[in-house]
C-alpha cells in the first residue's frame, strides 16, 4: 500500500471515492483545499483508498477529508492517514459518530458540535449587509483571526475573488457556489444568534440550495423554519494538544467548511 502526497491529477479519484461513500463530489472543493493545504492519498493495484487532508495554520492544523474505500475499510487505514499529519502542535477536525472513537484513541475530545442543514431559504431578506469589496480585507482577516484565533488570510482572499462575502455592523459571512449547485454559507462571525441569523438570510436569499452548518439552537431554529430544514446530522468538533480551541468562539457561528475549522 503506497501513500503518496496527492496532486491535482488526483481530484477525479478523490471526487468517486467521495461519491463512493455517500458523500457529495465536490470536486471545486478538493481542488481548493488541495491547493491550501497537503493531501495524502493511500493507493493500492486498484486505484485510491483512503484520503486526508490537512490546512496548516500558524496556530493549528485543521485535518479533513478522512475517507477510506468500502473494500478497504476496517483495516487500519483511516488511522494510518490520521497519525500521519498529525505532529506535536495542536489539530482539530469535526467527527461523525463513527469516526470519533477513533479519533479519541488518537488523542482528539470533544469541544463542540456543528449541525448540518441544507435547503432552499424561504425567509425574508433582513438587508442588514452589504456586500464586501477588496478593501475590506484587512478588516475581515483581522476579525476573523480574533473570533477563531486563526491567521488565514487567503481564505477571506478567495471568498472576494470567487464567493461573496457580506458585511454588517455585528458581523460578517461568507458564501461560496460549489459545482454541484448548492451554495456553502459561512464563516459566519456575528455578535449575537440574531445577527448570525440575519446575515444568513441576506447571503441565502436568492441562491437556491445552500448549506450551513450551525450549532447555535437559535440559529439552528431559524434555519430550519425558513426551509433550510434537512439536516444531514451533528458532527463533533474536537481537538488535539489543548483544551479549548482559540479565539472568541461565541461569535463563530458557522464555518465555511468543516474541513477549514
Amino acid at each position: 500500500m503506497e501513500l503518496r502526497r496527492l496532486t491535482a491529477d488526483d481530484l477525479t479519484a478523490c471526487s468517486d471515492l467521495a461519491e463512493s461513500r455517500s458523500w457529495p463530489r465536490e470536486e471545486s472543493k478538493w481542488a481548493f483545499l488541495l491547493t491550501h493545504g497537503e493531501g495524502w492519498g493511500l493507493f493500492d493495484d486498484d486505484g485510491l483508498v483512503g484520503t486526508t487532508i490537512v490546512t496548516r495554520y500558524p496556530e493549528l492544523a485543521s485535518i479533513s477529508m478522512v475517507l477510506v474505500a468500502q473494500r478497504r475499510e476496517r483495516q487500519g487505514h483511516a488511522r494510518r492517514l490520521v497519525s500521519h499529519v498529525v505532529d506535536t502542535g495542536v489539530s482539530t477536525l469535526f467527527a461523525t459518530s463513527m469516526g470519533r472513537p477513533l479519533y479519541e484513541q488518537l488523542g482528539f475530545h470533544a469541544v463542540g458540535f456543528t449541525d448540518i442543514h441544507t435547503g432552499v431559504f424561504t425567509g425574508p431578506i433582513s438587508n442588514i449587509s452589504e456586500i464586501a469589496t477588496a478593501a475590506d480585507l484587512d478588516d475581515l482577516v483581522a476579525l476573523d483571526a480574533k473570533v477563531t484565533g486563526l491567521t488565514r488570510p487567503f481564505l477571506w482572499k478567495s471568498l472576494l475573488e470567487m464567493g461573496s462575502v457580506r458585511i454588517s455592523p455585528n458581523g460578517i459571512a461568507g458564501s461560496w457556489q460549489v459545482r454541484d449547485g448548492r451554495r456553502l454559507i459561512g464563516p459566519v462571525i456575528a455578535d449575537s444568534p440574531a445577527d448570525a441569523c440575519a446575515l444568513i438570510a441576506d447571503s441565502a436569499a436568492g441562491h437556491g440550495s445552500v448549506r450551513v452548518d450551525v450549532h447555535d439552537p437559535e440559529v439552528i431554529a431559524f434555519v430550519r423554519a425558513n426551509g433550510i430544514d434537512e439536516s444531514w446530522g451533528e458532527c463533533a468538533w474536537m481537538v488535539r494538544n489543548a483544551e479549548q480551541l482559540p479565539g472568541d468562539r461565541a461569535r463563530y457561528h458557522a464555518p465555511l467548511l468543516q474541513a477549514l475549522g
